[in-house]
């Protein structure tokens, strides 16, 4: 089976004067042929670059096809390749380098020989078709061809055993994430495998249902995956709850797992999104839906009418908080403001039992705290706690990503462990960095 990728580079250069990768072309980017035992078959690559590239070197490596917890397809070095179902000792490639002059291209020719006592079932790898860096070259781009061999004549087994059922933390005001841990224990890949998640109270009635997005890479046998379902739960009674998660495969169930969670406190889901149009000529305020969360405007703290959104914002997306402090358990984020407020708004947070505990139960360390993402920094702002309405204010011309911060000063910092997630742009300003990213489009993964 011929099909075309391309792959775009997307990593920063060292130097911006830094001659860019040449994007390389495969046609053959992928491989699903049947084979008898003791057979032979070959695949053909034809490598291309385009006219305005540079002359480049390119390499072209066999190995084993491992798969990431989302199904995204991986190179194996052989060291790594211990699966039964490899087909990487199977294949030999006619050419490892070739030279590619702007505008060219060249085939290498893959051949695949099953022994006679290969088994049944699949076997499986993956040819990694990579520029070699030149001169002021700095990243590579690549194309990765899986290789799906099926063993003619034998019977596919589809089978899978879920691993795992995690609930992870409870938390008031963010998502109930389901994340079912599964892997594929027959000798044969399968798509479109899927996850139906239930949670029901103590007395067994079920109060939510989530269904996981299908499996758009195939399960290869032998490799482990997960499935992420989040289930619309409303507000929840203290006590213990059962999840209850399948995997499907065309409607049939492959494994089903339970587990259970236990809710301390009452548990609110996150707020749905919000909006106003806010005026220059009139004070307005944006509340979220389930009344946690507002912000006041005065008159004059914008310069033309903007429509500003209120939103949940996950805790696992957030900055790591910056030394001596540290993240509670509420986020939001307001969206819709390009710049500054030219007045300062009032930002008013009721903080949960969640928040309570982070601060081990010392409300005067709750603080509001906002992501600068042109600083790349957050700024913990002075806090008003009520203890009685549990709510926290503070004013500032900065809206964005927020958070409850917990922390006995107000202050400014990178957050611990700095770069990470960093907004890309700002990298630019602090360091140069080298990367590469695969892209391989037009085949069904």
């Amino acid at each position: 089976m011929m099909m075309k990728a391309l792959i775009i580079p997307v990593a920063l250069l060292i130097f911006l004067s830094a001659v860019p990768a040449a994007a390389i072309s495969v046609n053959g980017a992928k491989y699903t042929g049947s084979i008898a035992p003791g057979g032979t078959d070959t695949h053909v690559m034809t490598i291309g670059i385009g006219a305005g590239d540079p002359a480049t070197d390119i390499s072209v490596q066999v190995g084993g096809l491992g798969q990431t917890p989302g199904g995204v397809y991986t190179f194996l070095d052989p060291a790594d390749d211990l699966s039964p179902y490899s087909g990487r000792p199977f294949i030999t490639l006619d050419n490892s380098t070739i030279h590619l002059e702007p505008g060219t291209q060249q085939s290498v020719t893959a051949t695949i020989t099953l022994p006679q006592n290969v088994g049944s079932g699949g076997r499986y790898a993956l040819i990694f078709v990579r520029s070699l860096p030149g001169a002021g070259q700095a990243f590579t781009t690549a194309v990765a061809v899986p290789v799906f061999i099926t063993v003619a004549g034998t019977t596919p087994t589809e089978t899978g055993s879920i691993l795992q059922v995690n609930t992870g933390t409870v938390t008031t005001g963010q998502p109930i994430t389901i994340t079912t841990t599964f892997q594929n224990t027959g000798n044969y890949h399968y798509y479109s495998a899927g996850n139906e998640v239930t949670v029901a109270d103590s007395t067994g009635t079920i109060i939510s249902n989530a269904t996981a997005n299908p499996m758009v890479y195939a399960i290869i046998p032998g490799n482990t995956v997960q499935f992420v379902a989040t289930p619309d739960v409303k507000n929840l009674q203290p006590g213990t709850y059962t999840v209850d998660s399948k995997v499907l495969l065309n409607g049939q169930v492959l494994d089903d797992k339970s587990t259970s969670f236990t809710v301390a406190t009452n548990y609110i889901p996150p707020a749905t999104e919000s909006s106003i149009t806010v005026s220059p000529g009139s004070a307005a305020t944006l509340t979220s839906s389930d009344g946690r969360y507002s912000v006041s405007f005065p008159q004059g703290a914008v310069l033309g009418d903007v429509v500003v959104t209120l939103g949940p914002y996950s805790l696992d997306k957030l900055s790591p908080a910056p030394s001596g402090a540290k993240l509670g358990a509420t986020s939001f984020e307001v969206k819709g403001l390009a710049g500054l407020l030219s007045k300062d708004a009032t930002v008013t947070v009721k903080y949960s039992q969640d928040d309570v505990a982070a601060a081990g139960g010392d409300t005067s360390k709750l603080k509001l705290a906002y992501w600068d993402a042109a600083q790349y920094q957050w700024v913990i702002l002075p806090t008003q706690v009520n203890t009685q309405d549990m709510t926290l204010t503070a004013s500032t011309d900065h809206m964005g990503v927020w958070a409850v911060m917990i922390s006995s000063t107000t202050s400014t910092g990178l957050p611990t462990g700095f770069p990470i997630k960093v907004p890309l742009p700002a990298m630019l300003d602090i360091i140069a960095i080298t990367a590469a990213a695969i892209i391989v489009a037009a085949w069904r993964r």
